[in-house]
This record gives C-alpha cells, sequence and structure tokens, in this order.
C-alpha cells in the first residue's frame, strides 16, 4: 500500500502548498469585501421589471427580481460605475462606493414609451456562438454540476459520442474516444494549450468543475486555432475568468479509501489588475475494489486446480499532489491578460497487473514529478482590429520505474509456493514486468503557442496560428549493464504546425464559414541499443527521421430559419505519432515503436441542431450529426504480449469509419432537465486489394476493441425552499448503456471471440445547498447495481461505490 503518499512529493512540490496555504489565509485576512442592494423603480414609482444591473469594472450583471429589487454580493471593497439598462431606454450610469458590509444604492429610471410585445432583445450565449462555427461540436456547461461529486471526465462520458475508457480506478490510465476516433488522435486542451505541457499528473480530474466555464467538444474536423494535430477531434476545456475576487475549498471521502481535496482562488486589484490565481489538488485511492472473471484466478494448493475467484485489488495505490499558481495583470491597457504561472505536481502508481488482470503483480510501482514555468499574453485590438494571443510553457518531469523483486503473487496478495517445499516461486526473468529495472527518465517539453486575427471587414477575418512543441528524454538503468547503458542515447521529438485560416459570416450572419489549412513537421532523433535474437548480442541502433505532412479542411453552418441550423465540416487530417507511442513508458506497460508512421483520415460531419425552443414552461433542443471517417495508417494499441504482458503501438492499415449520434436536452421551468444521447458507429479495416491489375476496396472485420454502440440518459431535479428558505436541494440520476464488442478476432465463430459484455451501469446522487449559497453536501452512489465494467479487455474498472462531497465557497 502507499504508506505515506506525501513521500511521493519531491520539496519543490511542497513548496506550491505552502504558497496556496499564504495565499489563502492572507487573501482571506485582507480581501474585505461587501454588498450593493437596491431597487429599480419607474418615475411612477412602479417596480422597474425588465431593469439589468452591470458592475463594469467586475463584468458582473444581473436582472432585478419580479419587484425590481437586486443584490450583488461578495464586491471588494472599491469605488464601481454601475450600468443600468431597461427595455426603451438608453443605459443609465451610477457611481457606488463599497466600504462597509451592505450598501443601499436605489435608483429611478424613466417610464419606458414602449411595451415588451414592443422590444425584442435576444443575445446569444457563448455556446450557442460555437455552435453556429459549423463544426461538429458539444458544449458542456458546469454550472448544474459543479457541486457534484463527479468529474469532468465523467461529464464527457454522458456526452453522445464520446467514451471514456479507463484501465482500472483512481489514477489509471485514460483514453477519449470520439466517434471511434481513439487515445492521441484526440488532443486535449485547457483554455487552448495542449494539457501535456503540464505533465501526467495534473489531468482534467485534477481541475474541480467550480474552476470550469465549460467544456468544448470538437467531433472530427477542429478549429485552426487549437493549431494541433488531432485527427479525430479534440476537447478544450475553458476555465473561468471571473475577476471576481475568490476562494472555493472541497472535500470528498469515498470508497476504496479515496480522498480528493480541491483548493483555489484568484484575487484581483481593480485599480491597477495586479491579479494571482492559485490551486492545488490532492487524490488519493487504495484502488481496493473487487475484481472477478476469468482472469481472475488462484491455483489450489491442495487438488491443483485452477479456481475462478472473487479478490480485491491489493497492490493498485495512487496518490498525486499538485498545485498551479499565476500572477500577472488583466484588463489593464497594454493587456487583456498576462499572467506568468508555475505547475507543480507529483503522483505514485502502484502496478498492480500487466496489460491484462492475468498477470499479477506485488511490488512493481512507478513515481514521478512534474515541474512547470509558463508565461501567458492576450490582447484584443492590439493595433485596430488586431487581437493577439501567446503562450509558452517549460516543464521537466522526472519519472522512476522500479521493478526488482522476483516473486509470483496470486490474486489474495499471497506469494506462490506450488511444490509446498516453503520456496516462494519467482519469475524466471528476475523481475514482475520483465528484467529487473530501475529505470530513471528525466524528460523536458518546450511548448509554444502564437496567435493572430485580423479582421478585414465585420464579416471577414484571417487568422494565422503556430504551435511547437520539443520533447526530451534521458533515461538510465542501474541494472543494465554498461555496455548497454552507453547504447542508450537521448531521445529527442519535435513537431511544428502551422495554421492559417479565413472565417466569414454572411447575409445578416446566417452563413458561417470556416477555411483552413496547416502544415506540420515532426523531426525524431534517438539512439538505442538492440539484441540479436540468434547470438544474443547487443548493438547500437540509432534513428534521425522527418516527417511533413499538410492538412486543409472547410466547415460551415446555415440558419434556415430561427432555431433550425445546418452545419457541415470537412477536413484531410494529418496526426503524427506522440513521444509515449514512439518512445514506450514502463510505468504503464508500453515498449517503444520507433517506426511508426504518420495517421491520416479524410473526415467528413454533417449535422442537424435543432432549438432551444421556447414552448412556454417547455424548452427543448436536438442535435444530430453523421459522420464519415476513412483512416489510413491508423495508430492503435496493438495486442498484448503472452510472457511480458506488455504492448507496442502499431499502425493499421485502412479503416472506414461511419456513424451517427444525436442528443436530446429538454428541461421544464428550470426545475426538470432531461438529456439523452446516443452513438452508433460501424468501424470496419478498408483493406486495399490487386485483382487482375485493377484496385478495389474490400471490406473486412470490425475494428478490434471500440465500443460502436453506446447510450446515456440524465436527470435531473432542482428543488428551491426545501427545508430552508432559499436552498436548493438537487436530485440527479444517470443511466450508461455500452453494448458488447470484440476484443479481437481469434477463434472461429462468435461464441469462441474474446468480447467485452454488454454493460449497463445506473448512478444516482443528492446534492443540497444552504441558504447562503456558499456550503454544498452532496453524496453520490455509482454502479449501484454492482456491475462488472469494462472499458477495455480483462480490465475490470470499479464495482458500486460510494462518495460524499463538501464544497465551501469562502467568497
Amino acid at each position: 500500500m502507499l504508506h505515506k503518499a506525501y513521500n511521493i512529493v519531491s520539496r519543490n512540490n511542497k513548496t506550491v502548498f505552502l504558497f496556496i496555504a499564504f495565499f489563502c489565509v492572507v487573501f482571506n485576512a485582507s480581501a474585505q469585501t461587501g454588498s450593493v442592494s437596491g431597487k429599480i423603480t419607474h418615475s411612477d414609482g412602479s417596480a422597474a421589471q425588465d431593469a439589468v444591473i452591470q458592475i463594469q469594472e467586475l463584468n458582473i450583471s444581473q436582472v432585478v427580481d419580479e419587484n425590481g429589487k437586486f443584490e450583488i454580493k461578495n464586491l471588494p471593497y472599491n469605488t464601481y460605475r454601475v450600468i443600468i439598462t431597461a427595455f426603451g431606454l438608453p443605459p443609465r450610469s451610477e457611481t457606488v462606493t463599497v466600504n462597509a458590509a451592505n450598501i443601499r444604492k436605489n435608483v429611478q429610471v424613466e417610464q419606458s414609451s414602449k411595451s415588451l410585445n414592443e422590444v425584442t432583445i435576444e443575445t446569444q450565449s457563448e455556446k450557442r456562438i460555437i455552435e453556429e462555427t459549423g463544426f461538429a461540436v458539444n458544449v458542456i456547461e458546469t454550472k448544474n454540476v459543479e457541486m457534484q461529486s463527479i468529474q469532468a471526465n465523467e461529464l464527457l462520458d454522458r456526452t453522445a459520442g464520446v467514451r471514456i475508457r479507463q484501465t482500472g480506478g483512481l489514477g489509471s490510465q485514460v483514453e477519449y474516444n470520439i466517434n471511434g476516433l481513439t487515445g492521441n488522435s484526440i488532443r486535449i486542451f485547457i483554455d487552448g494549450v495542449p494539457i501535456s505541457s503540464y505533465g501526467p499528473s495534473f489531468s482534467l480530474n485534477s481541475i474541480p468543475n467550480s474552476m470550469i466555464e465549460r467544456i468544448e467538444v470538437y467531433k472530427g474536423v477542429i478549429p485552426s486555432y487549437l493549431s494541433d494535430d488531432a485527427l479525430g477531434g479534440a476537447i478544450n476545456v475553458v476555465l473561468k475568468k471571473s475577476l471576481q475576487n475568490t476562494l472555493n475549498v472541497s472535500y470528498s471521502f469515498g470508497s476504496f479509501n479515496t480522498h480528493q481535496t480541491n483548493v483555489n482562488g484568484g484575487y484581483r486589484n481593480t485599480k491597477n489588475g495586479l491579479t494571482v490565481r492559485a490551486s492545488g489538488f490532492y487524490n488519493y485511492s487504495d484502488n481496493s475494489y473487487d475484481v472477478w472473471g476469468d482472469k481472475v484466478y488462484i491455483t489450489n494448493p491442495t487438488t491443483g486446480r485452477v479456481e475462478k475467484v472473487r479478490a480485491k485489488r491489493f497492490h493498485d495505490g495512487y496518490s498525486s499532489l499538485g498545485g498551479k499558481a499565476e500572477i500577472g495583470f488583466t484588463n489593464v491597457k497594454w493587456a487583456d491578460q498576462f499572467l506568468i504561472g508555475a505547475v507543480l505536481s507529483g503522483m505514485k502508481k502502484e502496478i498492480q497487473h500487466g496489460a491484462t488482470m492475468e498477470v499479477v503483480y506485488g511490488n512493481r510501482h512507478s513515481k514521478q514529478n512534474t515541474q512547470q514555468l509558463n508565461v501567458n499574453y492576450t490582447k484584443k485590438n492590439l493595433i485596430k482590429k488586431l487581437d493577439v494571443s501567446a503562450f509558452a510553457a517549460y516543464s521537466m518531469l522526472d519519472r522512476l520505474v522500479v521493478d526488482t523483486v522476483p516473486y509470483i503473487y496470486n490474486w489474495f496478495g499471497q506469494k506462490i509456493d506450488a511444490n509446498g517445499d516453503g520456496v516462494w516461486d519467482k519469475w524466471i526473468s528476475g523481475a514482475e514486468g520483465s528484467n529487473p529495472t530501475v529505470l530513471t527518465n528525466l524528460e523536458k517539453n518546450v511548448v509554444s503557442r502564437a496567435n493572430a486575427s485580423y479582421r478585414f471587414l465585420p464579416q471577414l477575418r484571417l487568422n494565422a496560428n503556430y504551435l511547437m512543441t520539443g520533447f526530451v528524454r534521458k533515461q538510465d538503468d542501474a541494472l543494465m549493464s554498461e555496455e548497454i547503458r552507453d547504447m542508450i542515447g537521448t531521445r529527442h521529438l519535435t513537431k511544428q504546425v502551422i495554421s492559417v485560416s479565413l472565417e466569414s459570416a454572411l447575409f445578416n450572419d446566417r452563413l458561417k464559414s470556416s477555411l483552413f489549412a496547416k502544415h506540420y513537421i515532426q523531426n525524431l532523433k534517438l539512439r538505442d541499443a538492440t539484441r540479436d535474437t540468434r547470438t544474443g548480442t547487443y548493438s547500437p541502433y540509432s534513428v534521425n527521421k522527418q516527417n511533413k505532412n499538410t492538412g486543409f479542411g472547410f466547415a460551415l453552418s446555415y440558419t434556415l430559419v430561427r432555431h433550425v441550423m445546418l452545419v457541415a465540416s470537412v477536413e484531410k487530417a494529418v496526426r503524427l505519432p506522440e513521444s509515449t507511442e514512439i518512445f514506450g513508458n514502463s510505468a504503464e506497460n508500453i515498449d517503444p515503436a520507433f517506426d511508426l508512421k504518420a495517421e491520416k483520415s479524410n473526415n467528413l460531419n454533417a449535422g442537424l441542431n435543432l432549438g432551444n425552443f421556447d414552448l412556454g414552461k417547455h424548452q427543448l433542443g436536438l442535435v444530430t450529426t453523421v459522420f464519415y471517417r476513412n483512416t489510413a495508417d491508423m495508430i492503435r494499441q496493438g495486442v498484448p504480449t503472452q510472457v511480458s504482458e506488455t504492448y507496442r503501438f502499431e499502425n493499421l492499415e485502412h479503416v472506414l469509419s461511419k456513424g451517427i449520434d444525436a442528443e436530446l436536452n429538454y428541461n421544464y421551468n428550470q426545475v426538470i432537465y432531461y438529456s439523452a444521447g446516443a452513438s452508433v458507429f460501424n468501424a470496419r479495416f478498408n483493406t486495399e486489394f490487386d485483382r487482375n491489375g485493377g484496385k478495389y476496396y474490400y471490406y473486412q472485420k470490425r475494428l478490434r476493441n471500440a465500443p460502436y454502440f453506446t447510450a446515456n440518459n440524465n436527470v435531473r431535479i432542482n428543488l428551491k425552499n426545501v427545508i430552508q428558505k432559499k436552498s436548493l436541494l438537487a436530485l440527479y440520476y444517470n443511466f450508461a448503456y455500452v453494448h458488447e464488442f470484440f476484443r479481437d478476432w481469434e477463434g472461429i465463430g462468435r461464441n469462441n471471440k474474446p468480447i467485452i459484455p454488454t454493460q449497463i451501469v445506473h448512478d444516482l446522487g443528492i446534492a443540497y445547498t444552504l441558504p447562503n449559497q456558499k456550503i454544498t453536501f452532496s453524496f453520490d452512489a455509482k454502479n449501484m447495481f454492482d456491475r462488472q465494467v469494462f472499458d477495455n479487455w480483462a480490465l475490470q474498472k470499479p464495482g458500486r461505490a460510494f462518495y460524499g462531497k463538501i464544497t465551501y465557497k469562502i467568497f
């Protein structure tokens, strides 16, 4: 087990938590806040029910209630400009100084000469604006779930066309699947920056929902501003940019001794724009859930027979600790945002088994620590009509994989003595994974990104984007011979993506389009030792090559009538192999594959967006997309080796995938929310043959290890004033369905093929927010009926689990 999880983190990592603790204490003591309340009335004394209050400096707005009353809380002591708008009247400006706990401000406005029937004001949400770009995109808003014991990956897993695949419990390897394309074909971003620059222990699950504004899921074709080689799609997590002072803390405890803590806060000086933001997280779990099935067995010492058992995972502990801090200026004349930041994180992971659960480990483990420095700059109208943004980061990752104990364990955590002579059985190789190893990797990453956007005309904009990533790995193993160690050199991998796009909005913004092109450059250089299988001797082996590729695409949307929109996008996409795929990763049982080629695909999406339709107290919307993917040299995880239970990535031949996904959203009077999504696709090998001198395509077997039919249903009920006035009680339920799929094609006939069975999972939860809107208690029951759940062959996920969470918005 993990006796003291904090021992995995270096002194540098602990420093960030001292900083965060100091920041929280100082900030809480010094940032005095107050509230402004009042009433907006017409000259005849009636309530101005249509008035909107806006505090310009903080970008805060609020609509008055039916009595014309308003109250804006948690305002730092300062002087603000308050803008009041109402139907049919010009905006009115007032000044208010917050220097006490409660400030009263009543305002009288003229009676509008227009009725509500004569004036229609309609604003578009950011979600709607993104959906009108023409890309196949789902936008997930987190405002209704930020208090639940639910993580970003779980929200994504409920989205039509998206499947999150994990190899186990907390801290296990995660793959993102969008419309059948998976792994590194899907790129993950945080505010448009590749998440890989933050280190592997800083994942989506490390970001609390309270920090997330929305999650954008692009399917197949992605916009050029993300400027990466995402062949199958992209997930962009947009964090909140509130200029208010905030401090939030949450703690969750649950099954399998799981603990998760998050703290995040921000401070801004409204006079000079000085901004400080910080967040920290700690995760721990024994991951001691039950597993059972064909791959979970012991050999009876008395009878010698193999017996299937139900056992707890005993060597799968995980802990991670990290922090992120930024300081700089926001909303000043020379920058919308200029922030210098640092990220420190570390984790330790015990390794329970190989690539499947058949080979059990009892001692193998890995540790890693990451340090990163970054700078971020954005400015709209740097010069007239020109918007720019830039990001640069440098990070170092130190990884250690330890596997030196040769004993063989069974699923009860016992050392095996098959002969009964008191001598423990040992692996012939001398260790659990393969040969004994104390492998150290020092990885250095450089990421730089620059975007520029120039608007020639109100309807026409040109964008240029550049992304460069540099990766260097230096590795050493003290248990290898000096001869082999001298042959192993530093690995180098660099990637550049240059993209341009032209965006237009015509016919009163009814027709929007984006034409884009991308150029990719990758350089690979390494030196390694290769073994001659006949003689057993080693010799040096080197690779030095460059890949260049070009892609292009087009996206458009057309609004037929209000709330009815057609979208379509097409792209010739390219995806370059990543460092882990090429160089391997012993901590995740991945062998190197130096000969991988770039993955290429012709992608097409077409969709229909309906809604949201307002039908009195009812609101209804439907989004549906059909897609086509013709992929060559698809990079996929290979079948694990039978001896060492490791695997390598490989290029597959042509794969043709076609399918459809749809998502329905409904709410009744902002009380009952219902969403349902489903995705079906058919991915099959599309191999080219030559018959009598004429080439043709021949449809072969279905793509292995890929779920092709998934569905989700989610219901949420919000009840106000339960037990106490101004409180909120939320009840929520989720149903998930994954149809059975094949692991591979071994065996003749359906009954002899290895199958991942159909899975049906039910989750239920409740959350209660106190009247002050600062404290929320939640309780979640996941996989209520304890179903056996797999995302991958012979890698079981947790069964029934319970989690409680408390969230405190200090201000």
